[in-house]
């Protein structure tokens, strides 16, 4: 099936001005297309499959920086940081302990997957108690 025999089945169904169905002859420079002019098909393949792969390779180091940007604005903040994350030690692949401090408190909270609990408040003068008694 060549493109003029599409060409005349598509014409069919096509109205003329006045509005009745009329079928017409392929416009010449269609009966040309069927052939392919030369080239080197190799090279353009290659080009655009190397294209391509740039194209996906940009995409995932941008969706990489874009993560890294947001953790980072994430555990900085904005401002001044009234609250600071001072260690965190993972307990079971879904259970973690943060040692975070609080206006010169500092809290120890256990973290999973179904809740977030505080465990032990510690503040500065039990601290330096704690250590002289050592």
């Amino acid at each position: 099936m060549d493109l003029s025999h599409i060409w005349r089945i598509a014409t069919v169904y096509l109205p003329d001005e006045k509005g009745e169905f009329v079928a017409s002859s392929p416009p010449a420079s269609l009966e040309n297309l069927t052939e392919l002019p030369p080239g080197d098909y190799g090279a353009a393949l290659v080009k655009m499959l190397l294209t391509l792969i740039a194209l996906a390779v940009l995409l995932f180091v941008s969706i990489w920086f874009l993560r890294r940007l947001i953790q980072q604005r994430m555990q900085k903040g904005v401002g001044t940081q009234s609250i600071q994350i001072l260690e965190k030690r993972m307990i079971s692949p879904k259970t973690m302990l943060y040692l975070v401090e609080v206006e010169n408190k500092k809290v120890l909270i256990a973290e999973s997957h179904l809740e977030v609990k505080r465990i032990e408040s510690f503040n500065q003068q039990q601290l330096v108690e704690e250590e002289e008694a050592k």
